[in-house]
């Protein structure tokens, strides 16, 4: 009885452990550049306002972005329902356009960045949720 007390209270130790590392590294940016992204959706009627906004360490960084308009379905996967890609810039990149949606429904657009400096090429995906 004693022995079960004790694997249970450090299979609980464990799962406290394992579960904070795994919710610490999903909010943590994995990046190394001093790269800022910034995505928004704004869902409006059957409007999806994407934007992001892109500002790279150095003037002369290039930028490359992949945008993807996403719609969550009823087993909570996301699906591109939209995409502009091969958005270039130099030192910034200012992204703006709408796509289609559906009042109700749960959306979300997809950033794949890639910052290309100095410092090396740093591959950035950040998301902007909106419904």
């Amino acid at each position: 009885m004693r022995n079960r007390r004790l694997l249970f209270a450090l299979f609980l130790c464990l799962a406290m452990v394992f579960g904070s590392v795994a919710w610490a590294t999903e909010i943590m940016p994995l990046w190394d550049s001093c790269a800022m992204c910034a995505p928004d959706l704004y869902i409006s009627g059957n409007t999806a306002n994407c934007k992001l906004d892109v500002y790279a360490e150095n003037s002369s960084d290039k930028i490359t972005a992949n945008i993807y308009l996403q719609k969550r379905n009823s087993r909570g996967n996301y699906t591109t329902q939209q995409s502009w890609t091969n958005q270039t810039g130099t030192g910034k990149l200012r992204f703006s356009a709408t796509g289609s949606a559906s009042s109700g429904e749960s959306y979300r657009i997809k950033c794949d960045v890639v910052v290309d400096g100095s410092g090396g090429t740093d591959n950035i995906t950040v998301y902007a949720y909106g419904n």
